[in-house]
């Protein structure tokens, strides 16, 4: 699949500014969740790429800013962002598309990442605890209950990216300062166990992608222009950094196709701009600019076998774009045809 613009669908009227974004293969949907008040679940069906519904939550269950789903079990799990000191992550049943419950956490003020071990059973979602620091609560699916608090340092404020290692159980959470800061945390005891402060003027991490084959974190920040910061995850340390060309500012959003070996990120610019990023030599090698009003890309899922992203604006009504991307390739045929003998 060359990389390219497939298509797009604009939303219905008052689904607007797609901040989290949701994918579910197997099946063959995937969800994004509203700026709005109160926040709004929709559902898009990826083989012929329409809206097939939505759910508008419950009264305060506003701006779901952050979102993990459970393809094993069937539901996904929203974090709001709210202007109360206390925010709400709210389950939904995937396979009857139904709200089914909230948790209100006292505390924690706005749900700004969230990421998933579904092994162990765990959601982690960053959040800013404090005036002074951020904090990362533990949500337990099998019970949905709240089971843990990390409270980070003094100035790890705003953790808006998140990435996770579950084969060696660390999570990685970026924060919007300046400069910014990534976070180490080891989750077999749920603690905060490293730091790195990035260089000056890379600052403000709002996306983050993943390779735990390679062992690399790739962390886009929110300046002009934008900057992907390289961190080696065996030792802990900045590695390098790609400055991106004029004009691709803001990387709010980020995708990866590890067996590639390509990262994909969004801009915070109108219209959207999508870098693709090869990661074997860490070097940008193309971008494509979206269609007038396709603007802000907050939120983004790959769909690494079929190779498509899909991108969501902060406009009004939201828009989903689907953008063409290498597939995963297919076994050999001689392969196939052995295996079948």
């Amino acid at each position: 699949m060359p990389f390219q613009r497939i298509g797009a669908i604009t939303l219905n009227t008052g689904e607007n500014n797609i901040v989290s974004a949701l994918i579910d293969t197997a099946n063959g949907f995937a969800y994004f969740g509203t700026y709005t008040v109160p926040g709004i679940v929709v559902k898009i069906r990826l083989s012929d790429f329409t809206r097939v519904g939505a759910i508008t939550l419950n009264t305060e269950e506003n701006i779901l800013a952050s979102a993990v789903i459970d393809t094993t079990n069937g539901f996904a799990y929203f974090g709001t962002q709210t202007l109360g000191p206390s925010d709400y992550i709210i389950k939904v049943n995937l396979s009857t598309f139904s709200r089914v419950g909230a948790v209100l956490v006292a505390g924690a003020d706005d749900f700004v990442s969230a990421i998933i071990d579904i092994t162990n059973g765990f959601a982690y979602f960053g959040n800013n605890r404090t005036s002074s620091s951020g904090g990362i609560v533990r949500l337990r699916l099998s019970d949905f209950t709240i089971t843990g608090n990390i409270i980070l340092g003094a100035l790890e404020l705003y953790p808006y990216a998140a990435v996770i290692d579950t084969t060696n159980g660390y999570a990685y959470f970026g924060t919007a300062t300046i400069p910014g800061i990534v976070i180490k945390v080891d989750l077999s005891t749920f603690t905060r166990v490293g730091v790195i402060t990035l260089n000056p003027g890379e600052n403000s991490l709002y996306s983050g992608v993943i390779d735990t084959t390679n062992g690399y974190a790739y962390f886009g920040t929110y300046t002009v222009p934008g900057i992907v910061v390289k961190i080696r995850l065996s030792d802990f340390t900045r590695v390098g950094a790609i400055t991106l060309s004029s004009e691709e500012n803001g990387l709010r959003s980020a995708v990866i196709n590890t067996t590639n070996g390509y990262a994909y990120f969004g801009t915070y610019t109108n219209p959207g701009i999508v870098i693709k990023i090869r990661l074997s030599d860490f070097t940008r090698v193309g971008a494509i600019t979206l269609s007038s009003g396709e603007n802000i890309l907050y939120s983004g899922v790959i769909d690494t076998t079929n190779g498509y992203a899909y991108f969501g604006t902060a406009t009004v009504p939201g828009i989903v774009v689907k953008v063409g991307v290498q597939a995963v390739p297919s076994a050999p045929l001689n392969l196939i045809l052995q295996c079948g003998v």
